[in-house]
């Protein structure tokens, strides 16, 4: 079993580096579709000229090939300073000062942001990551709680006051949007009853836990709802596919309590189904997390992301994709090895 896992643990991640670099190629190439380019900031000032296009464009190497952009973003411009011709394809910005020159993503090296005034893209979105991963995680560990007991209780009692409550429940509160949810909320409890802040990750000059909490606790509560209907949606439905095995209906005439039946044959094979789904419910919730970050001011991806998007900060548009589809790689990664603890009957193979 141990041989057989490490073996496929190998081999998706060699499956895994592909994606990973059909998701920079499949980016680049939408990128440089977009219309307007990377140089489109220009246009808001009004003393621009077309001298400083050109300028902007032979220093980051913007009249160049599509193809030796991509190679130059990918594996860094220095190495073209041993080719024959080098010097003509690398940028004037990597010819007049080589510690500028771009090290190419796979060094991590993402560049330089345009609307940030020449920060590094790599630092601005590890400043972001945490406040992102500590709101996804926070919503999907109440979408769970709620969620997974909602589900049980429902489908145990099936076709009785409480299934009917909870189903109403979350087709009611499924019909209105979550950011729309939040925005009233966070009118009503924000700024008519001043019971929690509005907006932000912290009070400036405070930080502390119960205030850092004080802020997280809205903007999870709300990132939670849509986790949580799916959640009690799905283990209902696996929940009472399960009681109908013939395996369930023999622990009964074994004469097992209901207890042990539910405890040792039903949940564990109905939770199966939802944690190999940990992954796309987590993904969705830092996918989802750019409505909740704008909603309540939270200093994540998702706020950067609007920004640079508005800003045409095309290194930092680069960046959160290359980085996010990383991340999404991953998570399904370790939800399938995940998967192997939690059913012993999977066997994988090359």
């Amino acid at each position: 079993m141990r041989r057989s896992l490490t073996r496929y643990i190998f081999r998706r991640g060699l499956q895994s580096i592909f994606l990973v670099w059909l998701a920079t190629l499949i980016g680049f190439t939408v990128y440089q579709l977009a219309p307007g380019g990377p140089l489109q900031f220009l246009d808001d000032n009004p003393k621009r000229t077309s001298a400083d296009y050109d300028r902007l464009a032979q220093m980051y190497g913007l009249e160049r090939p599509t193809l030796v952009q991509y190679l130059a973003w990918l594996t860094g411009e220095d190495w073209f300073a041993v080719l024959p011709n080098g010097l003509a394809w690398q940028s004037g910005r990597c010819i007049s000062n080589a510690d500028k020159c771009g090290r190419g993503i796979l060094r991590l090296d993402f560049g330089r942001s345009f609307y940030f005034k020449g920060e590094s893209v790599i630092g601005l979105i590890a400043q972001r990551i945490p406040a992102t991963f500590l709101l996804g995680a926070s919503s999907l560990a109440i979408a769970v709680v709620v969620g997974v007991p909602a589900g049980i209780y429902a489908a145990l009692n099936r076709g009785r006051l409480p299934d009917h409550i909870i189903r109403f429940a979350t087709v009611l509160v499924n019909t209105v949007p979550e950011w729309w949810i939040g925005l009233l909320l966070l009118i009503f409890l924000g700024g008519y009853l001043g019971l929690v802040p509005l907006g932000g990750m912290q009070t400036i000059g405070d930080g502390s836990l119960p205030d850092r909490l004080h802020h997280l606790i809205l903007p999870a509560v709300v990132g939670a709802v849509g986790g949580w209907i799916s959640t009690s949606r799905i283990i209902r439905f696996e929940i009472l596919e399960v009681l109908n095995q013939d395996y369930v209906r023999t622990a009964r005439a074994k004469g097992l309590s209901r207890r042990v039946v539910i405890v040792r044959h039903v949940l564990r094979n109905a939770l199966l189904p939802f944690v190999t789904g940990l992954s796309g419910i987590f993904l969705l919730f830092l996918s989802g997390s750019i409505l909740f970050e704008l909603v309540f001011s939270w200093p994540g991806m998702g706020r950067l992301a609007v920004t640079a998007i508005n800003s045409r900060d095309y290194p930092v548009m680069m960046g959160l994709f290359v980085i996010s589809s990383f991340l999404g790689i991953l998570g399904v990664l370790m939800v399938d090895i995940l998967y192997s603890f939690v059913d012993p009957r999977v066997k994988y193979e090359l």
